[in-house]
């Protein structure tokens, strides 16, 4: 419904389960209530202020970050926006972004890959 880009749909999601409204069962996203029991508006539209609840960006996003910083040399805005635009494009969480930049500019993140995996892991469940 065009209503968030897919990163901030992404972060929606999150709170959706963090807040226990939807699970991952059978390998669907379902609700956790009865759809039908809620009356919504024909024009209804979430407020941007809904993504606020979203918990602050993983520690993992940080360190992958900075080793590109650090290593590239570029400015942690260059990175950052490097970075989004590889996750808008694939559709991936945020630290996987990262790690696939942090490859392609040769940075070593290995270490950081299985706890990224975990933590995918865990939201996705």
């Amino acid at each position: 419904m065009n209503w968030f880009r897919p990163t901030e749909a992404q972060r929606l999601l999150r709170i959706a389960q963090d807040t226990r409204l939807v699970e991952l069962r059978g390998g669907f996203l379902r609700t956790t209530f009865d759809p039908g029991s809620v009356d919504v508006p024909v024009d209804f539209r979430p407020p941007a202020s809904v993504l606020e609840l979203a918990p602050p960006p993983e520690d993992l996003f940080v360190k992958i970050l900075n080793r590109i910083v650090e290593h590239a040399g570029t400015e942690r805005k260059a990175a950052v926006s490097a970075i989004n635009a590889i996750q808008e494009r694939m559709g991936v969480h945020v630290e996987v972004a990262a790690l696939i930049q942090a490859r392609a500019l040769g940075v070593e993140v290995s270490d950081l890959i299985d706890p990224v995996r975990e933590s995918v892991l865990t939201r996705s469940a």
